[in-house]
């Protein structure tokens, strides 16, 4: 039987870029460029009333913004913002990690709860090997405005690890995953090295309590709207 192979696995926001929202960013560059309308944001009422004042719950999960919006060119629109942009809002001692882990034939893997359609372009202008990210839901070519199965965000980014471990067969004992939040404590703990990068106050002690790496980068430029 082959030995499996060790994995470096990535989050996205605040880990190798910094810490800001890629989807976010992205929603008011379609909003300030014409590519979304008053009709699109009147979509989320009914959410934003049902989450009771818990934005951040909702946005997480619903995503009304973008209901019968044409998927290819929604991707197509990521695509010409986010691939410009990627090698200057990368964190240089991340891509100089990236490949380090790369001469080292590891898996390189991305887990992050932002769109997929945004996480795709990271993969693929970074030359990952694959990624989990927040599936949107799609029907005749058009997004529904919902989460396709579960979204890689706290206790669901730790049942995302095992699809993505089902997926790639990576050895959890050899694996080291970079991650910035409290709420990745749980898959943190799941792999033998976990490495705290620019951590929230929370995580920063929790790593500290446990002897984990932590790592500062310098602050680098935010997207452009």
């Amino acid at each position: 039987m082959a030995e499996m192979r060790s994995a470096a696995i990535f989050d996205l926001d605040g880990t190798l870029i910094p810490h800001t929202s890629a989807e976010k960013t992205f929603f008011f560059h379609l909003l300030r460029n014409g590519g979304m309308n008053i009709w699109n944001i009147l979509q989320m009422l009914p959410a934003i009333w049902k989450a009771k004042g818990n934005i951040h719950d909702m946005a997480r999960t619903n995503k009304g913004y973008l209901r019968n919006k044409s998927a290819q060119k929604f991707e197509n629109i990521a695509h010409r913002y986010f691939e410009p942009r990627i090698d200057v809002i990368v964190f240089p001692e991340m891509r100089e990690i990236i490949e380090m882990h790369r001469k080292r034939g590891e898996l390189l893997l991305l887990l992050t709860g932002t769109l997929d359609v945004i996480a795709g372009c990271f993969v693929r202008h970074l030359h990952l090997d694959g990624y989990k990210a927040g599936t949107l839901e799609i029907q005749d070519g058009k997004y529904t405005g919902r989460i396709n199965g579960i979204l890689p965000y706290g206790m669901g980014k730790l049942e995302v690890l095992r699809d993505l471990w089902d997926e790639y067969k990576f050895d959890r004992n050899k694996t080291v995953l970079y991650a910035n939040i409290f709420s990745d404590r749980y898959v943190m703990n799941a792999v033998h090295d976990p490495v705290a990068v620019n951590p929230d106050s929370k995580l920063r002690s929790y790593a500290q309590k446990l002897g984990w790496k932590i790592m500062d980068m310098e602050k680098r430029p935010t997207l452009a709207t």
